[in-house]
């Protein structure tokens, strides 16, 4: 295969333009950027297919709008020469491909470019510095896998048996296959395999229908017994909704821990101890009242019992007001911090159970709103563009249909001249025999059929040129239509996507407008710092007076045995120190004045049974809180709650005797109400089902006196042999042929295995050649490939940048050069000598050179050595910025 032109329509940067190719060694020259890759991409675009669009390929689509492809002219033997025509938007990006004059499918192109793949174009005849790189590719199988795929091996006809050995097999059978001969012989066969399984169970049918009889009689009892266990169930159902009240009654008792007949004991003793004792204080509190009549006795003698903690109290005040103070302004901080945040809470509308909305996924959203607007504002601009575009093309197209209607087809073809033509033709034939007349009749037919020939060969002289301006024209137009339809459902999903992400955010923003929407998510992230920042504070503030609070709370409890005797209720505890200290003062002044009057023996009495009393309570203080009594006052209620308690617990007792067998778990009475309905309807359902059970069994016992056999069975069995004879010839030749396929398969394999010396061979030759006799040989050691010199062998880690691409290299020209007496594709190389230097390059181009002689040799450089070098050798050079113009010696010099 040679490559002798390319025409591109539209490719990367690459916009209606021609290159012609050598059919030898040849150098393509041009600066970075000009587009060698992109022409190296477009011939193998055109030979395989557009590549896919990926994130890590580089996209190759027109931005210019014009139409993605072009044309590539090779010379394929024996076919002469082969236009390849392939365009993205037409017929799917698959080629139209014109051979002598009539235009094939890409399979054609498939056929006759084999062995020659995609994967074989890029690894064998290929080279560009990326893939020399891959210096993990040269394992000896990989080898032995490029051998086969070139067919260099000998193995190209054998690869061709293999090949008419398939098509042969799947002309016969194919796994899918429907109307290949072996396909419809499986399929014939399991059609009659049915036809005598069903002839089988009608012989049999009698004998299942004795089973089918026992079966339903066996469902049938099964039903029965179903039937029994739920009307029991529904016995036990009806049962539990007439103690229902009783059960309802159950469930509402609580179950309340009741202290034991000797703890209530206990306390009752306690309870008539501590009235006799209170009894007797009241007695000596009258008696002195008597004595003390008209002065402040009750205050002053509750002074005596309690001065000494009353003066430790007071002791305390410096540490009680500090405290107080601490408290005091904590509460200021909290006050300010609830202020504001109540302001804050009003303004966004924001309650306790519904706190600051989080904004981060708000924010996210709003970028991605935006991000989505711009695109379809994109969008916007393309259409517009392309409608200017399209209007020019339709006036043009309009213009041309209005002048020449025949290219819509509503002109018809005018019959007048060969009317003409046809009239003349009778009038001569009637000449003849009209007498004396004939020459006059005859002459004016003559006029007649001449005027009419001439007539009909007139036709306009541009109609050809018209028509391919008009298809030009529908073309673009199409491929403009097609790209506005694209960009039309782009641009809905993106109204969609739009209008969701605004229907997410309108629960947030409301009837704000969007372009309001920024400014009051920075306001509200604002108000939520400050909320967030309040909440702290106030935390902070509560935290401190919950310190403060528990400071103080062991001085306010100092304070609980004085309210009765002082107005201490609703009262500061700097204002209770205030009232306690003036108490102190007015008490000490009548201790004065009273110390040796007769009462002081009562108050002496009624100090000791108050003590006396107190050591009783503190006595029994474990017994009473055992059962929840704070205060003694609250024995009598505590032993009338045991009283109940204990016969609450007796009517439980009976209940749960008398209901635990009929309820064993908690239920509620809708529950038993469905229960009941479901019961009775399953109970229909299962009575249904034994009646229509029996009218089948009914049935079947008519059906078995009446069932009579079929002889027609031993003709299947006769048809099934001879089917399955001719299904198993077919197999023998299907599966003879592909073991054949197989054996010739491996035979490839091996003769591949006995090519892989000559590659070695021929590659140790161009690697010396490039590396000017530095090393002399390449070959495998326990399968790992390795270079050597006269003294020494060396990995490939070993060498340097430069030498592996040399390697690489050699390996490919030996490859090439055990194809070299039948080419199966030129040779491509991209810049794959960036590590050369200059020696090696010269001895590159003496290589090239050589190899042009039996292959067409494409290189692309922006290297202005290799130029040199190629003049050096006579060898043509073009400029890429010229269209492949040759290169003159000015030029170079330039």
């Amino acid at each position: 295969m040679i490559i002798l032109k390319a025409e591109i329509t539209g490719f990367g940067k690459y916009h209606e333009q021609q290159f012609s190719f050598a059919r030898h060694n040849q150098l393509l020259f041009g600066q970075n950027e000009i587009g060698k890759s992109t022409l190296y991409q477009f011939i193998a675009a055109m030979l395989f297919g557009f590549p896919k669009k990926t994130a890590k390929k580089k996209d190759y689509s027109p931005r210019n709008g014009a139409a993605y492809g072009g044309k590539l002219w090779l010379e394929i033997e024996p076919y002469g020469e082969v236009i390849i025509e392939r365009y993205r938007q037409v017929d799917r990006g698959r080629a139209k491909v014109h051979v002598n004059g009539q235009i094939t499918s890409e399979n054609w192109l498939e056929q006759h470019l084999q062995p020659l793949n995609r994967a074989l174009f890029f690894d064998v005849f290929t080279f560009q510095q990326e893939q020399l790189n891959q210096i993990d590719k040269l394992g000896e199988e990989e080898l032995h896998q490029s051998l086969i795929s070139l067919g260099i091996s000998g193995s190209q006809n054998m690869l061709q048996q293999v090949a008419r050995f398939e098509t042969s097999n799947q002309q016969l059978y194919k796994p899918r296959g429907q109307k290949l001969p072996l396909n419809q012989a499986l399929k014939q066969l399991g059609k009659l395999q049915q036809q005598i399984a069903d002839k089988e169970s009608e012989e049999a049918h009698l004998q299942q229908q004795y089973q089918q009889i026992a079966h339903i009689q066996s469902e049938i009892q099964s039903l029965q017994d179903r039937s029994h266990l739920l009307n029991e169930s529904y016995q036990e159902n009806q049962q539990r909704i007439s103690h229902w009240a009783l059960y309802e009654e159950w469930q509402q008792i609580a179950d309340v821990p009741v202290a034991d007949t000797a703890q209530a004991q206990a306390i009752k003793q306690f309870y008539q101890a501590y009235q006799q004792i209170t009894e007797e204080l009241r007695k000596k509190e009258a008696e002195l009242d008597q004595l003390e009549q008209g002065k402040a006795s009750d205050k002053y003698f509750f002074y005596l019992d309690h001065e000494q903690p009353i003066n430790h109290l007071l002791q305390q005040q410096v540490e009680i007001t500090r405290l107080s103070d601490r408290q005091a302004a904590a509460d200021t901080r909290r006050a300010h911090a609830i202020q504001q945040l109540n302001q804050l809470v009003t303004k966004r509308q924001w309650r306790s159970e519904s706190p600051p909305f989080l904004t981060p996924p708000i924010r996210e959203a709003l970028q991605s709103l935006a991000q989505l607007k711009a695109r379809d504002n994109e969008i916007r601009r393309r259409q517009q563009w392309l409608a200017e575009k399209a209007q020019p093309l339709e006036a043009t197209v309009s213009r041309l249909e209005q002048q020449h209607p025949a290219l819509t087809g509503t002109q018809k073809k005018s019959k007048g001249p060969w009317l003409l033509a046809a009239v003349g033709l009778i009038l001569i034939v009637l000449g003849f025999f009209l007498g004396p007349w004939r020459w006059v009749v005859s002459g004016v037919g003559a006029l007649a059929m001449i005027g009419g020939l001439i007539l009909s060969q007139k036709q306009p002289k541009n109609q050809q040129q018209v028509k391919q301006e008009w298809q030009a024209a529908l073309l673009q137009l199409d491929l403009i239509e097609e790209e506005q339809a694209e960009l039309r459902q782009e641009a809905q999903q993106q109204q969609q996507h739009i209008s969701r992400k605004q229907q997410g955010l309108l629960p947030f923003f409301g009837q704000l407008p969007t372009d309001e929407w920024t400014d009051y998510l920075d306001a509200y992230e604002a108000d939520v710092a400050a909320y967030q920042h309040y909440v702290q504070e106030e935390a902070e503030a509560s935290q401190e007076r919950r310190s403060a609070e528990e400071a103080l709370a062991p001085f306010e409890a100092l304070f609980r045995p004085y309210l009765d005797w002082l107005p201490l209720q609703n009262q500061t505890i700097t204002d209770k120190l205030t009232v306690l200290a003036d108490f102190a003062k007015d008490m000490q002044a009548i201790k004065l004045t009273r110390l040796q009057q007769p009462s002081t023996l009562l108050a002496q009495q009624l100090a000791r049974l108050r003590k006396e009393r107190e050591q009783m309570v503190t006595d029994a203080q474990g017994l009473l809180r055992q059962q929840g009594i704070d205060q003694p006052a609250e024995i009598s209620l505590w032993l009338k709650q045991w009283a109940h308690a204990q016969r609450t617990n007796q009517r439980a007792a009976e209940l749960q005797a008398m209901l635990s067998p009929i309820f064993p778990e908690a239920v509620d009475e809708a529950t038993l109400l469905q229960e009941k309905e479901r019961l009775k309807a399953t109970q229909s359902q299962v009575q249904e089902s034994i009646r229509s059970l029996t009218e089948d069994r009914q049935k079947l016992e008519l059906e078995v006196a009446a069932s009579q056999r079929n002889g027609t069975l031993n003709q299947l069995y006769q048809e099934e042999s001879e089917l399955r004879s001719a299904i198993q010839e077919l197999a023998v030749t299907w599966g003879s042929r592909q073991l054949a396929a197989v054996i010739l398969r491996d035979i490839t394999t091996e003769l591949s295995e006995q090519q892989l010396p000559q590659l070695l061979a021929a590659a140790s030759i161009y690697f010396a050649q490039l590396t000017n006799g530095h090393y002399q040989k390449i070959l495998f050691e326990e399968g790992i490939l390795v270079v050597a010199n006269q003294s020494e062998t060396y990995s490939i880690i070993d060498l340097s940048t430069g030498t592996k691409d040399q390697l690489i290299m050699a390996i490919r020209f030996g490859y090439l050069s055990l194809q070299k007496n039948q080419p199966i594709s030129p040779i491509i190389i991209d810049d794959g000598w960036l590590h050369y230097d200059s020696v090696r390059k010269d001895s590159l181009v003496q290589l090239l050179t050589d190899f042009g002689q039996r292959y067409q040799v494409i290189c692309l450089s922006s290297d202005q050595e290799m130029v040199s070098y190629y003049q050096k050798y006579q060898q043509p050079v073009y400029d890429l910025s010229k269209g492949c113009e040759n290169l003159v010696d000015r030029q170079i010099t330039e």
